[in-house]
């Protein structure tokens, strides 16, 4: 009975503030959660270009450190991702398969190591 005087109630002011108004403020609320959450997701690019500017050196050295320096963000943005996203989650479901996963690409580079 309650819920039926509410129903009424609300059906009563219906009129006054449209439905397409108030849906259109709540798809614009989500949408902007969405989005901020995305912009704040952490992206290799930047550092990357970061990292290739200050880090010198023509050499070995400094092509290895850079590499290494990479290698940790991007095994950084995995381990985010794993607690954001199933299918992530779904082919790391451990630290283990992570290194597994960085053995079979050390293979697939050959004898040499990768470039």
């Amino acid at each position: 009975m309650l819920f039926e005087k509410l129903a009424l109630y609300c059906d009563s002011y219906i009129q006054l503030i449209p439905i397409s108004f108030v849906l259109g403020f709540y798809v614009t609320l989500v949408v902007t959660r969405w989005w901020n959450q995305y912009e704040s997701l952490p992206w290799p690019d930047r550092l990357m270009t970061q990292v290739s500017g200050f880090v010198e050196g023509k050499d070995e050295q400094g092509r290895r450190l850079r590499r290494t320096l990479m290698r940790y963000a991007i095994l950084g943005q995995v381990l985010i991702m794993r607690s954001i996203s199933t299918a992530v989650y779904k082919r790391f479901p451990s630290l283990q398969h992570l290194v597994q996963a960085g053995r079979q690409h050390l293979e697939w580079a050959g004898p040499q190591g990768p470039s």
